[in-house]
């Protein structure tokens, strides 16, 4: 396009000079004289211009006449004027910092980011992301943190708190009528055991014969043991002892009410005595003196890595689960005005004292790009940014003095 232009201002030069040699022999009539007066005029305008045009990027003809090639004469001031400009005018501190504050940057960063999420670039660095820092995770040296942790922890714990906890606990759940019902269960099992009854009814005749008595009751004792033996003594014991059970496990039975009481005090004190809270602090003391705990937190640590690592594999926990979360965090903070305002805040303050700390570079960045180019280099895009305007100086300046010399041809046939 400028070469273009170009052409057009020489063409324009070199009408008016063919039209200035062709009108002279014409110059005797009252037509020749304008159409001379007129090429005249234009072509001194298009040549002055020619001469302006060229005058300020390089020497016309190659003749280093005064005043001309100004742009490679007064290159350091030209681009210490380029430099002021952009710093002071077209990019200072303050019109810099006045656009940062007025853009919602932390809004325009979450829709960004709400958007990105769901490309498939975004899914893929955040799957080798995650692989990676699982895979890479130091374990030897978070292992002995948490295992010393762990340790304190169970060091600092008070073995009298945590037991007057669990008989809370075991109170307030039902766990005592739990137990106690288990028992039943299991002696109720046991009871109706064929072998049960002999079992029984052994026992039984081992303590009658262990029996002491005299006199009479010696004798009564004799006629017991001689009508008894060991199936008929163990059947008597054995539904004895099932009618018992049952009624233990019937809920309104005062017998039940009163094992239950009973279990829940031995509980309360279980969990005051002095010697089990003494006791169970010394074991507690010695198995974390005896337990490595660092290789148990360490072999945990590594199997759960190995477990994390196999269901990392495909990939899909990404859209199920890092997606949502993070998707549900930048909801959470976009419906948070206050934050969001705080966010734009420590942007802006950012930016500012990053500009602050850093304006002058701008300048020196556009120095040394100016000066990493010579003067034909320059001149080449200067003229390709601005040239077709000059070209058109040109133009206008051939035709303008040819209209003007129209005019002065014809104001002095009128005049003399």
């Amino acid at each position: 396009m400028v070469k273009q232009t170009k052409k057009a201002a020489t063409w324009s030069l070199v009408i008016m000079g063919a039209g200035f040699a062709a009108s002279l022999p014409f110059h005797g009539s009252i037509a020749g004289k304008i159409f001379v007066g007129a090429f005249e005029a234009g072509l001194v305008g298009g040549l002055a211009d020619w001469f302006a045009v060229t005058a300020l990027f390089r020497h016309p003809l190659g003749l280093k006449i005064p005043h001309t090639a100004l742009l490679p004469k007064n290159r350091d001031k030209m681009t210490d004027g380029l430099v002021s400009a952009v710093e002071n005018n077209l990019l200072n501190k303050e019109s810099i910092s006045a656009k940062i504050s007025g853009m919602p940057i932390s809004e325009m960063i979450l829709e960004m980011a709400e958007k990105e999420l769901q490309s498939e670039g975004t899914k893929g660095a955040i799957d080798i992301i995650a692989k990676r820092i699982v895979a890479t995770l130091p374990l030897e040296r978070i292992a002995p943190l948490v295992a010393n942790e762990m340790k304190r922890q169970i060091g600092e714990m008070d073995v009298s708190s945590l037991l007057s906890k669990a008989e809370q606990q075991i109170t307030s759940k039902g766990y005592d009528k739990i137990a106690l019902d288990y028992g039943l269960d299991q002696a109720e099992a046991w009871l109706t055991k064929p072998e049960a009854l002999y079992t029984l009814g052994e026992i039984g005749m081992k303590a009658l014969n262990s029996v002491q008595v005299n006199g009479l009751m010696q004798f009564a004792m004799n006629a017991l043991m001689g009508y008894l033996n060991e199936e008929r003594l163990g059947g008597i014991l054995q539904r004895f002892l099932y009618e018992q059970v049952q009624d233990l496990k019937y809920e309104g039975h005062p017998n039940r009410h009163q094992v239950l009481a009973g279990i829940r005090g031995q509980l309360i004190r279980l969990a005051h005595s002095d010697k089990v809270v003494a006791g169970l602090s010394d074991w507690k003391d010695s198995l974390l003196e005896n337990w490595d705990a660092e290789m148990t937190v360490l072999h945990k640590m590594q199997e759960l890595r190995d477990r994390a690592l196999v269901y990392m594999e495909d990939g899909k926990y990404v859209s199920e689960h890092v997606l949502p979360i993070i998707d549900s965090l930048i909801s959470e903070v976009k419906a948070n005005d206050e934050l969001i305002q705080r966010i734009n805040e420590k942007i802006v303050n950012s930016v500012t004292h990053l500009v602050e700390r850093n304006h002058s570079k701008i300048g020196t960045l556009v120095r040394e790009n100016v000066d990493r180019m010579d003067n034909e280099t320059l001149i080449e895009m200067i003229e390709d940014k601005v040239g077709q305007d000059l070209q058109w100086i040109r133009i206008n300046g051939a035709v303008t003095g040819f209209l003007i010399g129209v005019v002065l041809t014809v104001l002095q046939i009128l005049l003399v």
